[in-house]
């Protein structure tokens, strides 16, 4: 039997890292499938037994980015070494630093691999996110063209990878990332006993969590009981917390740090929000959606339209001073506009009938990503 790798940075709690697992899941049940990741990290997702686990460094997630650059070729030899030990026939990569390593161990280690590179996130921002982003910048346009294939994670994304490495369209695929269905919550029962908004991720500058903040501070007067919920950590964290300690709701504002199953903590909410500015596709949205929480999300490239509007074209978003946009799945606002995020929470908080009618349609749309959905185009490019 054909054995496929899935690489990958770490085991994180990230997107990329949950799809990764869920992918290996459910492709175990058919394939010979292993992990493989660059380095460890301290707070890994569990992972079936019969999933193997291997590591190509000693590397952790707090070594620094020029050692992690520098293993990058040594890192190669050592997937190639692996690859002719597990019998690998097709290495799928996720992931910047591990397309890299999937790509090198053909280039200088001779593998014969198949090597299929996925993005989960849009390449053109690496051009504004200083020396760390310029140098992955110059890896992808080396690199990436000599893969077999290249997804990303939404059709918008997919279609601009393709313009600006000039590849075919024949191999800049779109490969959705798995999503595991969450337990549609139930109907509330009277007035719920505390309200709540949500969100998740990375903290990070690109995801723009201040203007969350800032827009709840500027709503809490009106609704004194409800709560601000965020999910997530990252180098950001302490800015944030800051902020919202300035923000004269500070009490009601919780950082609830890196959750195992951080899904869970969007359950009886009355929103999830999503602001950032850059989107590979929006892994937490259709988590969301599938819990059956109404969504409001900045209008960011490329996933959020995609997800929520798709009957629309997922290339063109809202204008900074655009109203906001009720869509079929979801509210869509622009990018860092306080006044319509704004806006976007009062429509939900205050009209019960547009939250009841998301929460209804929510659970429907994930199910067009779901693991099941999204695995099998995963095995058609692995096993084909």
């Amino acid at each position: 039997m054909s054995t496929a790798v899935l690489l990958i940075n770490s085991l994180g709690t990230g997107g990329a890292e949950r799809a990764v697992a869920a992918a290996a899941t459910w492709l175990a049940a058919r394939h010979e499938i292993r992990i493989v990741c660059l380095e460890r990290h301290s707070s890994q997702i569990a992972l079936p037994s019969n999933i193997p686990v291997s590591y190509l460094s000693n590397l952790h997630e707090t070594s620094s980015a020029i050692l992690k650059l520098a293993a990058l070729p040594f890192l190669a030899f050592r997937l190639s070494s692996s690859l002719s030990r597990f019998r690998a026939s097709a290495v799928m990569s996720h992931l910047f630093r591990a397309n890299f390593v999937n790509v090198l161990a053909r280039v200088l280690a001779g593998s014969r691999h198949r090597a299929v590179l996925v993005n989960h996130t849009r390449i053109s921002r690496l051009r504004t996110e200083g020396i760390q982003g310029r140098i992955n910048w110059t890896l992808c346009r080396l690199l990436y063209p000599r893969a077999d294939l290249v997804a990303s994670v939404s059709r918008g994304a997919s279609a601009e990878c393709a313009r600006l490495l000039g590849l075919p369209p024949e191999r800049a695929v779109t490969l959705y990332d798995p999503i595991q269905a969450a337990v549609p919550r139930l109907p509330s029962q009277g007035k719920p006993q505390q309200r709540s908004i949500a969100a998740l991720g990375r903290l990070v500058a690109l995801k723009r969590f201040e203007d969350l903040i800032d827009a709840f501070s500027a709503i809490a007067t009106d609704f004194p009981e409800l709560q601000l919920k965020i999910v997530g950590d990252g180098p950001e964290r302490h800015r944030l917390e800051q902020r919202a300690a300035a923000s004269g709701a500070a009490k009601r504002i919780q950082f609830l740090g890196q959750r195992a199953d951080p899904v869970k903590e969007l359950t009886g909410c009355d929103a999830f929000v999503s602001t950032s500015a850059v989107e590979g596709f929006g892994m937490a949205i259709v988590e969301a959606l599938s819990a059956g929480i109404p969504v409001i999300s900045a209008d960011c490239p490329y996933g959020p339209r995609e997800i929520l509007a798709p009957t629309t074209d997922c290339t063109v978003q809202l204008e900074e001073d655009s109203d906001v946009e009720i869509s079929e799945y979801g509210i869509l606002y622009p990018v860092g506009s306080l006044k319509a995020l704004k806006k976007a929470l009062e429509l939900i908080l205050n009209d019960a009938a547009l939250r009841e009618e998301l929460s209804r349609k929510g659970p429907a749309r994930a199910a067009d990503f779901s693991v099941e959905r999204s695995t099998a185009a995963y095995e058609r490019v692995l096993f084909a």
